[in-house]
C-alpha cells in the first residue's frame, strides 16, 4: 500500500481520514464526507486497497461489476470517479487525492490516515519488538492494533469480492495478532489480561488449537487446572466429530505439560500450532484421517459449529438462567436431575457447556464430569459409567480408589459388561452409585451426560437408579435429550421416557429460533445491511434450527456473501451436503409405503392435507392411516391452524425429498396433482398460480395442450394483481411450450400472436425496451410479414404499437417511421377501432416533439377512439398492454400541451389523470401519471409538486417493479429535492441519468439532460453543467427534437454557456 515519498508531498491532505473498519467511510476532520450509495463508496474501498497504487479503469469496471456489466459500464464508472474526486477535493483546490493516471486511476493519500493501513503498521511493529525482547511496547503495540478492529472490514461491501478477499486476509491477520498478543502477556506473567482476551476468540474459532492451547496456559497459570483440562476434552472432541482428526502434537504437549504441573510462569508461552480447516473434498478428509463412523442420528449439535455459537446463542438467556439456577440448587444439596431437551442442532450441547463454564461457576470446589453417550458399534454396554468412574480415578488418585476398593469388597462395580452377564445385576449397579455419591458427599459434583437417547439400556437403568439416589445430595445430573424429528426416530418408551417423567427432574425445553433470532443471528455473522429476503429464506428453509441454519450460511458461500444481491435465490436453491446425506440416511430407513407419502406431501407443498393426499393415493379408506404413518417418521406434524394439514419440520427436507427423485417420476406426481387441486378448486383464481407450477413441473407427464391453459391463466391472475414480473414468468413458460409445439407453416396463430403481445408487454413494464430476448420475439413473427387472417389484426397491430414504441424509447427513429407505416397500412385493411387507436397514438407519438401541433391532433384522436370503445375492448386492450387506451393516449397529451405552450390546460389535465388512473387505472397507468405530474411540474420550476409526484410514482413503480418508469421518475424525483436543498440529490440525479443511458431510455432525454444541467449550475458546477447542457443539446439536434430546448424551458437560459470559454 505504500506509494512514493515525491507523491505523499504533492498531496499532502491531512484532515482526510477514511475509516472500512465496519462501514467505508471517509471523513474531513470531525465531518464526515457523503461518499453516496453503495457502488461510490465500493470505488473508493477498491482504491484505498491499492493506496497510491494506478488500478486500470478496465480493472475497476470488473471489480465493480463482476458478471453483470452493463451494455456500456464505463459513463457510469466515469461519473462514481467524478463524484468521489469532487467530495474528497472539497476545499483543497488544485490538491486533489484522486486524479487519472493512464491507464487508471491513483489515489494519494497517507497511509496513516487509512484505518486498515494503521492496523497493518501496529501489527508489524508489535511482531518487531518481540524479536528485539521489547515485550512491553510489543503489548502496547497489538493492543492499539486491536483496538481499532470495531467490526470485519468492508461490511457494507461484502459483495465485492476484492474487498471481501481483503477482508478475510486482515481477519487472519487479526488473529495472528490475537496470538501473539496473548503469547506476550503470558511471558510479562499477565495471565489473566491473556485469559480474558483469549476466551471470546477461542469460542468464535474453536479449532485454533494455537488459541486453545494459549488459554489453557493462561488458566492453569491462574490455578483453574480442571477448566484448562476441560477445555482440552471439548477442544479434542470437537475436532475428532467435525473434522475427523486427532489435536496436533503442539496442543498434546500442552496437554501432558499440564498434567506434569509443568506450565509454569516460566514456561514459554506456546509455539505456533497447526490450525484446521474443515476438509472440503475426500482426498483431504483421506489426508487428515479417518473420521468416525456416525449413524443415522449423527447429527452435529449447534454447539459444535466452526462459526461463532455466539451468534445465534443470546436467545437463550431465559434457558440459560434455568439451567444455570437448577444446577446451582442441585449442588447445594438439594440434588436432583436436570434434563435438556430439543431437536437435535437445536443448540443442547452449547447450552450445557456455557452453563457449566467455570467462569460463572455454579459451585467454586464443584468437579464436573462430562460424558457423551453414543453406543456406536463396537462400544460395550455400560461404556459411559466406565468412563465415569476412570475420570474420578484420573482426578483424585488413591483416595477415590480406596473409597471404590472398599464399596467393591462385595460387588464387582469394575466389572461393568464382562462375561458371563451382559448387565450388571441390581446389587452391582448399586454399588457403583454409592461409589459416586460418597465421593460428591466430599465434593459437589456436576455430572453431564450428553447425547442420551441412543444410550444403552444397561447405561439408562443405572442412570435411573442414580438419579433415585440423589435427593438431598450435593449432586446436579444434567442430561441432553434429542427429540424426534430431524436425524432422529422417535422414543415412546423406556426408562428415559420414565425418568423425564418423574416429577423430580426439571426439564429445560429449547425449541428452534424465531425469525427475529435468526435476523439476530445472521447479523452477528454477517454483520447490518443483510436483506430481509435472505433472512427470511434462512429462516423457512432452516426452521431457525440453529445447525440448519449455519449448514445453510456456509453452503451459500459464508455469511460475507449474505450481502450478495443474489443471496436469497442462493439460500433457497443450496442443498448442504452434510445434511442431504444424513436425511438420505434416514429416507433410507422408512417403509416404502411412508416414503411415497413424504414423496406426495412434498410434491403437494402448501395443499398436503388429509383430504389431497388421500386423493393423490386414489385410497378413500386410507382416512387417518394416512396421517398416523407420516406424523410416526418425526418429519412432519400437524398445522396448528389445520390439524388435517400436514408441515414439513424443516423446509429442507422437504427440498431433499424432491431433489431425490427422478425428473420422470416428480413429473408423474406433479401431474396427479394437477388433477387433484383443478378437481378440489376448479377455476378459482386464487389457486390459478399453485396448479400453473404443478402444471409447469409436469410437461414431461402431460400433453403441452393440457398445461397451456393453466400457464395463461396464472399469467393472467398475476397482470390482475399487479404483479408484473411473476406474470412475465408464467408468459414465458408458456411461450416456450407453445413454440415446441408443431407448426403448420403459415403465419402464427391467434393464439401465438395474443400470447407474444402479452410477454413482450410484461417484459418491457419489468425490464424496459431494451430487452433483448423480448426484441427477439417480437420481431420473430412481425405483424406485416404475412397477410392477416380474419381477427387477427388487432393481434398484429398490438405487436407492432410494441415494436414502435420500443424503437421510440432507444432512439431508432427510422424504425419507428418503418413500424407506424405498417400501422398505417393494416387499418388499410380493418376497421377495427384498436387498430385505429395503435395508429393514431404511434403517429401522435412520432411527430413529438418536432411537429407539436400534428402530435396533438393524431392524440385526441386517439383519446376520442379510446371513449368509444365498448367495455370489453376496452378491457381486452388494457389486460393486453397493461395502460387503459384513454390513459395511454391523454398522458402524452400532458407534455404535448405544455411544449405548446398551454401551460394551464397541461396542468388540469395532468389533475384530473391523477384523479382517474387513481379510481380506475392500472399500476403502470398510475406511474405514468405522475411522472408526466412531476415532468411538468419540474419544467415549471416547481419543486414541491414535483418531489410529491415523483415520490408517490416511485412508490409504486418499485412496488410493481416498473423498471422503465422508475428511472424515469428517479430523475425528476432527484431534480425536486436538490432544488429543496437536500445536498446528496445532485449524485442522486446524476446516477439516475448516467442509468437512463446505460438503460438506453433516450426518450426525452434532452429534458432529463436539461434538468441536470439546471441543477448543476444552480449548486455552482458551472463547468459540469455547461458540458451537460451541451449534450442536451446535442442530443436534440441530432434526433431533430429541437422542442425539447425551446427557450420556453426554465434549463434552456442557460444556453449561453454552451457557448462560453
Amino acid at each position: 500500500m505504500a506509494y512514493t515519498a515525491q507523491e505523499q508531498q504533492t498531496a499532502s491532505l491531512t484532515d482526510l481520514s477514511f475509516e472500512a473498519f465496519g462501514v467505508m467511510t471517509a471523513r474531513r476532520g470531525a465531518e464526515q464526507v457523503p461518499l453516496g450509495p453503495p457502488r461510490h463508496r465500493a470505488v473508493l474501498g477498491l482504491l484505498l486497497i491499492r493506496l497510491g497504487q494506478v488500478v486500470p479503469a478496465d480493472q475497476l469496471i470488473d471489480e465493480l461489476w463482476g458478471d453483470s456489466l452493463p451494455r456500456r459500464p464505463q459513463p457510469p464508472c466515469r461519473t462514481y470517479l467524478s463524484h468521489l474526486r469532487r467530495v474528497l477535493t472539497g476545499r483543497h483546490g488544485p490538491i486533489a487525492p484522486l486524479r487519472y493516471q493512464a491507464p487508471g486511476y491513483v489515489l494519494t493519500v497517507e497511509p496513516g490516515t487509512f484505518d486498515l493501513s494503521r492496523f497493518e503498521t501496529l501489527v508489524s511493529q508489535g511482531q518487531r519488538h518481540v524479536s528485539d525482547g521489547r515485550l512491553q511496547d510489543a503489548r502496547d503495540a497489538f493492543d492499539n492494533a486491536l483496538r481499532l478492529w470495531r467490526a470485519d472490514p468492508f461490511l457494507d461491501l461484502a459483495a465485492y469480492t476484492p474487498l471481501a478477499e481483503e477482508a478475510a486476509r486482515l481477519s487472519l491477520l487479526r488473529t495472528t495478532a490475537v496470538a501473539a498478543q496473548a503469547d506476550t502477556l503470558l511471558t510479562l506473567g499477565e495471565a489473566c489480561d491473556a485469559v480474558a482476551l483469549l476466551r471470546r476468540e477461542v469460542s468464535l474459532q474453536p479449532i485454533d488449537e494455537r488459541l486453545v492451547g494459549s488459554l489453557m496456559t493462561g488458566l492453569y497459570r491462574l490455578g483453574r487446572q480442571a477448566e484448562a483440562l476441560q477445555l482440552y476434552d471439548r477442544t479434542r472432541a470437537y475436532l475428532s466429530e467435525e473434522l475427523g482428526v486427532a489435536p496436533a502434537r503442539e496442543l498434546q504437549r500442552v496437554h501432558l505439560a499440564l498434567l506434569r504441573h509443568e506450565l509454569d510462569d516460566q514456561t514459554s508461552a506456546p509455539a505456533a500450532v497447526e490450525v484446521r480447516v474443515r476438509p472440503g473434498t475426500v482426498a483431504e478428509r483421506e489426508a487428515e484421517g479417518p473420521a468416525p463412523a456416525d449413524g443415522p442420528e449423527a447429527v452435529p449439535e449447534a454447539g459444535q459449529r466452526g462459526t461463532a455459537p455466539a451468534a445465534w446463542f443470546p436467545c437463550r438467556g431465559d434457558a440459560l438462567d434455568a439451567l444455570r439456577s437448577s444446577i446451582t440448587g442441585a449442588l447445594r444439596g438439594s440434588g436432583h436431575t436436570t434434563a435438556v431437551v430439543g431437536e437435535a442442532g437445536v443448540g443442547k450441547t452449547e447450552l450445557v457447556a456455557r452453563a457449566t463454564d467455570q467462569t460463572q461457576p455454579p459451585q467454586p470446589q464443584a468437579e464436573v464430569i462430562r460424558v457423551n453417550c453414543r453406543s456406536d458399534e463396537g462400544i460395550p454396554v455400560g461404556w459411559v459409567w466406565q468412563q465415569v468412574l476412570r475420570r474420578l480415578d484420573i482426578l483424585f488418585g488413591e483416595s477415590f480408589d480406596d473409597l471404590r476398593k472398599q464399596r467393591a469388597e462385595g460387588h464387582p462395580v469394575t466389572t461393568l459388561s464382562e462375561p458371563p452377564s451382559d448387565q450388571m445385576d441390581f446389587l452391582a449397579q448399586d454399588a457403583l452409585c454409592e461409589v459416586i455419591l460418597q465421593y460428591a458427599d466430599g465434593r459437589p459434583l456436576l455430572l453431564v451426560l450428553e447425547d442420551s437417547a441412543p444410550a444403552d439400556r444397561l447405561t439408562l437403568d443405572v442412570l435411573g437408579l442414580f438419579c433415585s439416589r440423589t435427593q438431598g445430595r450435593p449432586v446436579s445430573v444434567v442430561i441432553t435429550v434429542r427429540e424426534p424429528g430431524l436425524g432422529a426416530g422417535p422414543e415412546t418408551d423406556g426408562p428415559l421416557v420414565d425418568l423425564l417423567a418423574d416429577s423430580r427432574t426439571k426439564v429445560v425445553h429449547l425449541d428452534n429460533l424465531t425469525e427475529d433470532y435468526v435476523r439476530a443471528a445472521v447479523t452477528a455473522q454477517a454483520g447490518p445491511g443483510v436483506e430481509a429476503s435472505v433472512v427470511r429464506a434462512l429462516y423457512e428453509r432452516s426452521a431457525g434450527n440453529p445447525y440448519l441454519l449455519d449448514q445453510l450460511i456456509a453452503d451459500a458461500g459464508g455469511a460475507r456473501r449474505l450481502h450478495d444481491p443474489r443471496a436469497a435465490d442462493v439460500v433457497r436453491a443450496g442443498i448442504p451436503t452434510g445434511v442431504r446425506s444424513m436425511l438420505r440416511r434416514q429416507f433410507a430407513g422408512l417403509p416404502p409405503r411412508v416414503l411415497h407419502l413424504l414423496q406426495c406431501c412434498a410434491v403437494l407443498g402448501g395443499e398436503a392435507t388429509l383430504a389431497s393426499l388421500t386423493a393423490m393415493l386414489d385410497d378413500e379408506g386410507a382416512g387417518h392411516d394416512v396421517l398416523e404413518e407420516v406424523l410416526a417418521t418425526g418429519l412432519m406434524h400437524s398445522d396448528r391452524d389445520d390439524p388435517h394439514r400436514l408441515v414439513f419440520r424443516y423446509g429442507l427436507i422437504r427440498d431433499v425429498l424432491l431433489a431425490e427423485l427422478r425428473r420422470q417420476e416428480r413429473a408423474a406426481l406433479h401431474a396427479r396433482a394437477v388433477g387433484v387441486l383443478g378437481a378440489r378448486h376448479g377455476d378459482s383464481p386464487e389457486a390459478s398460480e399453485q396448479i400453473a407450477e404443478h402444471a409447469w413441473q409436469a410437461v414431461l407427464a402431460l400433453p403441452a395442450e393440457d398445461v397451456l391453459p393453466h400457464l395463461r391463466r396464472a399469467g393472467e391472475q398475476a397482470v390482475v394483481e399487479g404483479d408484473y414480473r411473476r406474470a412475465q414468468t408464467w408468459f414465458e413458460h408458456a411461450h416456450t411450450l407453445l413454440c415446441a409445439l408443431p407448426r403448420d407453416g403459415g403465419a402464427p396463430s391467434k393464439q401465438t400472436l395474443d400470447l407474444r403481445s402479452k410477454l413482450l408487454y410484461t417484459a418491457s413494464i419489468t425490464r424496459g425496451y431494451t430487452n433483448r430476448e423480448g426484441e427477439g420475439r417480437g420481431r420473430a413473427h412481425p405483424g406485416s410479414c404475412t397477410p392477416p387472417r380474419a381477427g387477427r389484426t388487432i393481434e398484429q397491430g398490438a405487436l407492432l404499437l410494441w415494436q414502435f414504441v420500443a424503437e421510440l424509447v432507444t432512439a431508432r427513429h427510422t424504425e419507428c417511421a418503418r413500424h407506424a407505416e405498417q400501422l398505417r397500412a393494416l387499418t388499410e385493411r380493418s376497421d377495427a377501432p384498436e387498430v385505429r387507436f395503435y395508429e393514431r397514438i404511434a403517429r401522435g407519438l412520432l411527430q413529438l416533439p418536432s411537429d407539436a401541433a400534428d402530435a396533438l391532433t393524431a392524440l385526441t384522436e386517439a383519446v376520442r377512439i379510446a371513449e368509444k370503445l365498448t367495455p370489453a375492448q376496452r378491457e381486452r386492450m388494457t389486460r393486453r398492454a397493461q395502460q387503459d387506451p384513454r390513459f395511454m393516449a391523454a398522458n402524452h397529451r400532458v407534455l404535448t400541451l405544455r411544449l405548446l405552450g398551454a401551460t394551464d390546460e397541461a396542468r388540469a389535465l395532468c389533475e384530473e389523470l391523477l384523479v382517474a388512473t387513481g379510481l380506475d387505472g392500472t399500476p403502470v397507468d398510475q406511474a405514468s401519471a405522475y411522472y408526466f405530474h412531476s415532468l411538468t411540474a419540474a419544467l415549471g420550476e416547481d419543486p414541491d409538486g414535483a418531489a410529491a409526484s415523483s415520490g408517490r410514482g416511485l412508490d409504486i413503480a418499485r412496488a410493481h417493479g416498473l423498471s422503465h418508469w422508475t428511472a424515469m421518475l428517479q430523475v425528476c424525483r432527484s431534480w425536486a429535492l436538490h432544488q429543496s436543498g437536500e445536498a446528496a440529490a445532485l449524485d442522486s440525479l446524476e446516477s439516475a441519468v448516467a442509468e437512463l443511458r446505460e438503460r438506453r431510455l433516450l426518450i426525452r432525454l434532452p429534458l432529463h439532460l436539461g434538468l441536470l444541467a439546471h441543477a448543476q449550475h444552480s449548486s455552482g458546477a458551472a463547468e459540469d453543467a455547461r458540458r451537460t447542457l451541451r449534450s442536451s443539446t446535442a442530443e436534440a439536434r441530432s434526433r431533430g427534437e429541437l422542442a425539447y430546448v425551446s427557450r420556453t424551458l426554465p434549463f434552456t437560459r442557460l444556453c449561453p454557456l454552451t457557448s462560453a470559454s
